[in-house]
């Protein structure tokens, strides 16, 4: 079972009780939208309105929309909504008995707990730095044995960053550069796990050794934006944005790297974010 926040990008007229959040049954191909209609009017009648990032927490689901962080339950029921004050379109987030991790995307931040971490201020290491310092675009959280990993997306016009923050020292250390407009970095041990999105390429990384140990093309980009990233005990699930047709949710099988099986979800052509339902 798995959360996904999707929406239609670049339709014709305006898109009335837009999507919210989508709980989809890979054991079925079933899936449910929850639609904007269970929120308030406040949190509707708005240009801000763009679900994204989505996060289990005991037992309920907390979705960032614009400035607002939204929390139903397991059933997709609204519970309540919280106002995230100086924040523009955040991405991912994080949340755990001991820490809330929020991306700051438009401000080029991450909200750890109660202390900004500019991005700006980061240690870089490329030769690009000076004159593209503003690039950054951070976008995606993976948190992993007291570790947040995290990618500076760089749109495209540079290669994509990755960094850790130490949980318990606080440092934040650089990982390595790899791909253009990347989303995402799951992990699973030493290897970070990430999609070259203007590549159109699936991507493993020994975060430790810093070695690139496969890259493997899964679409064309012309018609699709990769973006969606969870790793179960057989295969990596990646979600596959459309300018053609409809989203689709690839299956890739770990032995082999090689895509076993597609879902479509229909009506909708955007992924924005997947992750594993926990109940």
């Amino acid at each position: 079972m798995f959360t996904i926040t999707v929406k239609n990008r670049r339709n014709k007229s305006p898109e009335s009780n837009r999507a919210l959040v989508c709980f989809f049954d890979d054991s079925t191909g079933n899936y449910q939208v929850i639609k904007e209609n269970i929120l308030p009017d406040d949190l509707i009648e708005t240009e801000l309105y763009k679900p994204f990032g989505c996060y289990w927490y005991n037992k309920n689901l907390y979705i960032v929309n614009a400035d607002k962080l939204i929390q139903l339950d397991s059933k997709g029921n609204f519970i309540d909504y919280k106002t995230l004050d100086g924040f523009i379109n955040p991405h991912q987030i994080l949340i755990t008995d001991k820490l809330k991790c929020f991306t700051n995307t438009g401000m080029d931040t991450i909200q750890l707990n109660s202390k900004t971490i500019d991005i700006k201020k980061l240690k870089e290491r490329t030769s690009l730095e000076e004159w593209l310092d503003d690039m950054h675009h951070v976008n995606s959280l993976c948190l992993n044995d007291n570790k947040i990993f995290f990618c500076l997306h760089n749109k495209g016009v540079k290669p994509s960053q990755y960094y850790y923050i130490d949980l318990d020292t606080e440092d934040i250390n650089h990982i390595c550069n790899y791909g253009m407009a990347s989303h995402n970095c799951e992990i699973e041990g030493d290897l970070l796990y990430t999609l070259d999105t203007k590549g159109g390429n699936f991507a493993c990384i020994n975060w430790r050794t810093k070695e690139l140990m496969f890259e493997k093309k899964l679409a064309d980009i012309r018609f699709h934006f990769l973006r969606g990233l969870q790793i179960t005990d057989r295969y990596f699930i990646v979600g596959a944005s459309s300018s053609i047709g409809r989203a689709e949710i690839f299956y890739i099988n770990k032995e082999t790297t090689e895509i076993d099986r597609k879902y479509y979800v229909a009506g909708y052509n955007t992924i924005l974010d997947i992750k594993s339902n926990p109940l």
